[in-house]
């Protein structure tokens, strides 16, 4: 990702080539800003490796720190930045791939099950990698490894590619996230909830109730609400708003329709409502969003 893409917002920037899903980009921040990485999101996967500097990344509402030679993993559709702390600046190279990358790449029925604890518990599986633990370091090794070799003519280096990611993920699967799919407790309540997590994001726009929600799976408000955000990490509605601020940034970036239109397709009858949530999330107004306008 380049320095000077930057000031851009996610929307409009693809990380994937023609013919390839996964991306690699490398950025160097300026020492007088403290921004190291705006805040967005994207619907694939990604490995940040931090070269020089340390910082903060904030992945949703969590916080890592990072140093030089640490690198963090970022499941899909998660917001994140990052600031820098010393005023160094900082370099970090970012490997972006979607999840269809890995699946494409085995013709095994049953890889599909290495992706479900990133698929089913998306905001719990954020990973700090730090070269202190021998199976991080070898996750890290390869991740520098992959960097170097995207430089190469594409033709040269595709199947040792794909061969390096996946080396990764079954590291990464058995050492990390094998431990959601095997926690039974974890993967009941991902069979319970699934139904009204698929009602929530095809009615998003509609207007949806605690008690229909609840009802979905079959529970009092009370537990449903309580194992909601077991299992997501957020209450039933902020997991809603949260959905429909980003569904309504497709629509300020992709579209012209006015923002009091592009609310109500998301399910925000109040305008003013809409302008809370979206600062809450985003930390800029819709328009300034549309604009491309950051406030650091």
């Amino acid at each position: 990702m380049q320095t000077e893409q930057n000031s851009l917002l996610l929307e409009r920037i693809s990380h994937k080539t023609q013919f390839r899903a996964i991306s690699f980009h490398h950025t160097v921040t300026d020492p007088k800003t403290d921004l190291v990485l705006y805040l967005h999101w994207h619907n694939e996967a990604e490995f940040l490796f931090l070269e020089k500097g340390e910082a903060i990344f904030k992945i949703e509402e969590e916080e890592f720190h990072l140093h030089a030679g640490d690198a963090i993993f970022i499941p899909p559709d998660l917001l994140h930045s990052a600031k820098g702390i010393n005023g160094d600046g900082c370099e970090f190279y970012a490997i972006v791939f979607s999840l269809s990358y890995l699946v494409d790449s085995c013709a095994n029925p049953q890889f599909s099950r290495y992706l479900q604890p990133v698929i089913n518990f998306g905001t719990r599986c954020t990973l700090h990698l730090v070269p202190e633990v021998p199976w991080h370091k070898d996750i890290l090794d390869i991740l520098k490894k992959m960097y170097e070799e995207s430089h190469k003519v594409p033709e040269c280096w595709e199947l040792q590619m794909y061969g390096m990611l996946l080396t990764v993920w079954q590291w990464l699967y058995n050492n990390y996230l094998s431990r959601f799919e095997m926690d039974s407790h974890y993967k009941k309540l991902s069979e319970q909830l699934s139904e009204t997590l698929t009602y929530i994001h095809d009615s998003y726009g509609d207007e949806i109730s605690l008690s229909e929600l609840a009802a979905l799976s079959n529970m009092s408000e009370g537990q449903f609400c309580r194992l909601f955000k077991k299992l997501t990490g957020f209450t039933p509605f902020s997991y809603l708003n949260r959905y429909r601020i980003i569904k309504s940034c497709k629509y300020l970036t992709g579209t012209t329709k006015k923002i009091t239109e592009i609310a109500a397709l998301c399910g925000f009858n109040n305008i003013s409502y809409y302008n809370r949530e979206f600062i809450r999330y985003i930390r800029i107004t819709p328009s300034a969003y549309r604009k491309g306008k950051l406030y650091h």
